[in-house]
């Protein structure tokens, strides 16, 4: 009854647990939802300002200089005062932060500029198609956006006619480039976590501080939307893209998802320009910061649940959680003998594992010889049945030495465990490099690789012992062998080199190369990169048999593909050897 009332307290603990979690965490969220519109909200603020403050400076030149009397009088036809009127406008330029100011006649020629001395000066060009020139030549103050000719840079553009008369004579147009918004948002507190957007009255962005965003579009533009922005030309040759975004709502906020990343929205119009401030703030890891919350939440009724425990526990008197000696030291006298037993377990698994690697050993180094015993025997079958008897008597010549170099083998077993009885002799490397490419011949065969014979000098001696530096090339190319079983080109080649009385033979496949992880295992025990056959033992055995012959055994990769394993021996007799 205890025990089930006991289990009934912990589920109705876990449960309360649950529930504090999901409030903790949709409070929470909602809670930074609602601080992340907040701020999008005083962002949008904050550049609508700025912009609208800019604009309207930016709108109050060319005004200002249609009252000017001597450019009314420049723009009537009145060229004495040409050179001024250029310097004048070149000085209002700078003076403003504007990009360009320029004067059109009533043919919409440009007759004066801030860049006369430029090399790229407006003076010659003709801007009658551009809507702010015909907009403000009826009558209209224009504020205009569109890519400059010349420039390609996005600009504002803000023109006025000059009247002399009451006739419009001329334009006056200043340009302002758009970038100089996007570069001095970076002096205003809306950069971090946030990206802002302008979008015209078409739906496309003028400027933003995602250069991706640049001229591109939120949202689908049909034909005949496409056809009358080119009309338009202004944006001259470029064609809007569509920007991917998805738009929902979640606790009655709505959220945007652009290119993976969430965000709230905060939307607010220009005064002085026909567009849309837009301001996203980054929500993408609001869920993610709630972990915190969770965690002091979590830790917060943990430590409420242990204090009440341990009040409820001294108030009905359950204090007696503390063993008696006598079990405390039972307990240690049977931990004792788990562990002594344990240790005898890893003594005998020890031993097994070293009879294995032995037994594992023996079965490498003869299974060679023995599968080469095999395809000569067949041979033998069908020269005996060919009567064949001189082929014949060569194949079990063959077979012959083979089964003395398996007594051998087994014979000098006891070579490896004692790499000290080892006796070194002269050896022609050429005749060794032979008789393993013999024994190996039906792997490569089976293999279909193809074998550069090695040109070697007969006179090049190497110290070895002859029989066990057979059977590591032997083991070396049977895996360079199968190392390119699934290779295209299949190329097994020999280089050797002498230098300071040692001779270095390389043996080169091209097969797929030795994993990056691999190289400081191949040549540990047991370890193998063959999925279906073999114990990892081949390598581990080759280097103690060369490392016997006071060389070495190194592999590595080659720059071309494929692998290469090199062996180092002495050329002459070492001083240590007897």
């Amino acid at each position: 009854m205890f025990s089930f009332s006991k289990k009934i307290i912990t589920i109705c603990l876990l449960l309360v647990l649950v529930l504090i979690i999901v409030v903790t965490f949709w409070i929470g969220r909602a809670h930074d939802l609602k601080k992340a519109t907040v701020q999008a909200q005083l962002q949008v603020t904050q550049l609508n300002d700025y912009i609208d403050t800019e604009l309207a400076r930016f709108s109050a030149i060319p005004q200002l200089l249609t009252y000017n009397q001597l450019m009314i009088e420049f723009a009537n036809g009145d060229q004495d005062h040409y050179s001024a009127i250029n310097n004048y406008l070149a000085d209002i330029q700078q003076a403003s932060g504007a990009s360009d100011i320029f004067v059109l006649d009533a043919q919409g020629a440009v007759t004066a500029s801030s860049n006369w001395q430029a090399d790229y000066t407006f003076l010659g060009s003709n801007f009658a198609f551009r809507p702010y020139f015909k907009r403000a030549f009826a009558g209209e103050k224009v504020a205009y956006f569109a890519l400059g000719m010349r420039s390609k840079e996005r600009g504002i553009y803000f023109s006025q006619a000059v009247y002399h008369d009451n006739k419009a004579v001329g334009v006056v147009v200043l340009k302002v480039n758009v970038s100089k918004f996007e570069n001095d948002r970076e002096l205003l507190n809306t950069s971090k976590g946030s990206h802002f957007y302008l979008e015209l009255s078409d739906k496309v962005i003028a400027m933003s501080d995602m250069q991706t965003w640049r001229l591109n579009s939120f949202s689908e533009f049909d034909i005949a939307k496409r056809r009358n922005i080119k009309l338009r030309r202004a944006y001259l040759e470029h064609q809007p893209v569509y920007i991917e975004q998805s738009q929902y709502k979640s606790q009655g906020i709505s959220h945007f998802k652009i290119n993976k990343n969430l965000y709230v929205s905060a939307t607010k119009p220009l005064r002085y320009f026909s567009a849309q401030m837009h301001v996203l703030v980054d929500i993408t890891k609001v869920n993610a910061a709630q972990l915190m919350r969770l965690f002091w939440a979590f830790s917060i009724y943990v430590l409420v649940i242990i204090v009440g425990y341990s009040l409820l526990a001294r108030f009905a008197g359950y204090k007696k959680l503390v063993y008696s000696r006598h079990s405390l030291e039972q307990k240690v006298i049977e931990r004792t003998q788990e562990l002594e037993k344990t240790q005898v377990a890893l003594v005998q698994s020890a031993k097994l594992a070293t009879i294995g690697q032995l037994s594992a050993g023996i079965n490498h180094e003869i299974n060679q010889p023995l599968s080469a015993i095999n395809t000569y025997l067949a041979s033998a079958k069908r020269l005996l049945a060919k009567q064949n008897y001189t082929a014949l008597a060569e194949s079990i010549a063959v077979v012959e030495g083979l089964v003395e170099r398996v007594h051998k083998i087994v014979g000098q077993l006891k070579h490896f465990s004692k790499p000290s009885q080892t006796q070194l002799r002269p050896y022609p490397l050429a005749g060794l490099l032979n008789n393993a490419l013999m024994i190996a011949s039906s792997q490569l065969k089976q293999d279909n690789v193809h074998v550069e014979q090695p040109n070697l000098d007969s006179g090049l001696i190497v110290w070895v012992d002859s029989l066990k530096f057979e059977q590591v090339l032997v083991n070396l190319i049977t895996n360079a062998s199968q190392a390119m079983s699934g290779a295209i080109i299949r190329k097994l080649s020999f280089n050797v080199e002498c230098f300071d009385n040692r001779v270095k033979l390389s043996i080169l496949d091209t097969g797929s190369g030795i994993e990056q992880h691999a190289f400081g295992n191949i040549f540990e025990p047991f370890y193998s990169t063959k999925e279906s056959k073999g114990l990892g033992l081949g390598l581990s055995i080759s280097r103690q048999i060369i490392d016997s012959f006071n060389g070495s055994l190194s592999a590595h990769n080659r720059l071309q593909g494929g692998a290469e394993f090199i062996i180092s021996l002495s050329g002459t007799q070492d001083k240590t050897d007897d």
